[in-house]
This record gives C-alpha cells, structure tokens and sequence, in this order.
C-alpha cells in the first residue's frame, strides 16, 4: 500500500503530507514552548526580586552550545543541500545527517557537564524559581535536541531504502525541526543567560 503525497504536492493544501504534518508539529511545539516562555516572564515579573542570569549561569557554556547547535543546524542544511541536488547523493546526505547527529550529542554533553557544574554548587531546581525555569527549559529543550538527533538517524538509515525524492521530503522536514529548535535555543539564552 502507497500513502498518497508523501513526496507529491496535496492538491488541496499545495504541500506535501511531510511538510504539512511538520508545520502542524511545529505549531504545537511553539505553543507548548510558548506557554513555558509565559510562564517564566510571569513568574519574572511578579517576583520582588530575580537572580541575575548573568551571575549565576555560565555563559560560557551557553555561548558554547549556541555554537554547537547552530553547527548542527547548519550541517542539517547540508543534508537538506545534498538532498536537494541533481542527481541527489544518498551517500552525502547520509554523511551531513550524521554530522549534525554528532553536533547534537555534544550539545548534550556539554548541557550535561553544565548541569553537573551547576548542582555541584547547590543550584538545583529547590533552590529558586529562576533555577527551576532554568532546569525545565533547558532540559525539555535538550530533549528536543534528542529528538532531532533520532530524526536524523531515522532519515539516514532509510535514505537508501525509501531512495531520493522520499528522502528530500524526510530531511526538508528535519531542517526545519533543526531551525525551529535554534530559535528556542537563542530565546532561552537571551531570556536566562543574558539577564
């Protein structure tokens, strides 16, 4: 059995079931982010004091992962690039892919020597509401990195299997979870580290 418009455009909507299925993903993720985001100014605004996060995260850190992710994001982009080409080369989309897979596990990592840094000197979610934001932004962001990292994989592994155009639409797709996941990123520095 075919699936319809998995790699041609729905007459209906003018997109394919791929990119229509991601916006829609995508949708929910800015509200699920968006209703954090609210919280935290909320919670921010209300408080009579508020720690700085200037003073009490390292920035360091969070220059560094922006770093990382934005690679990752970029060596998507290559993915995407590759796909894209005349005739596409499943070998270099799968290499990109990986790439930016491995990008991710260091943006990983690093979060995970930050957070032992940061709880090896006592801030851990009890101490403040600031920390508290801090841990579940960053770590249900980090979860998202995850998740990309497992898209990637699952694109690279059936790029030979589902061949060129179902592979472009896979990766098109992750591009735009990758770009999405830096937007979230660069507000979650701005909002918490550069406070």
């Amino acid at each position: 059995m075919t699936i319809p418009y998995t790699v041609d455009r729905r007459p209906d909507t003018g997109v394919s079931n791929v990119t229509l299925g991601v916006w829609l993903f995508l949708a929910s993720e800015v509200m699920l982010f968006g209703a954090l985001f609210s919280a935290y100014a909320l919670l921010r605004s209300s408080s009579p004091s508020w720690p700085s996060g200037l003073e009490t995260l390292s920035l360091t850190f969070g220059a560094g992962n922006t770093a990382i992710l934005v690679i990752a994001t970029m060596l998507a982009w290559q993915s995407r690039r590759a796909a894209m080409a005349a005739p596409a080369s499943i070998a270099a989309v799968r290499g990109w892919l990986l790439a930016a897979t491995t990008a991710g596990a260091a943006f990983v990592v690093v979060k995970g020597l930050e957070y032992r840094g940061e709880i090896a000197r006592g801030l851990v979610p009890s101490v403040n509401t600031f920390v508290a934001m801090y841990f579940v932004l960053t770590g249900l962001h980090a979860v998202h990195v995850v998740g990309g990292m497992i898209a990637n994989l699952w694109a690279a592994a059936g790029a030979v299997r589902v061949g060129a155009p179902m592979t472009a639409g896979r990766v098109r797709a992750i591009t735009l979870y990758w770009a999405f996941v830096d937007l979230v990123w660069l507000v979650i520095l701005v909002s918490m580290y550069l406070t």
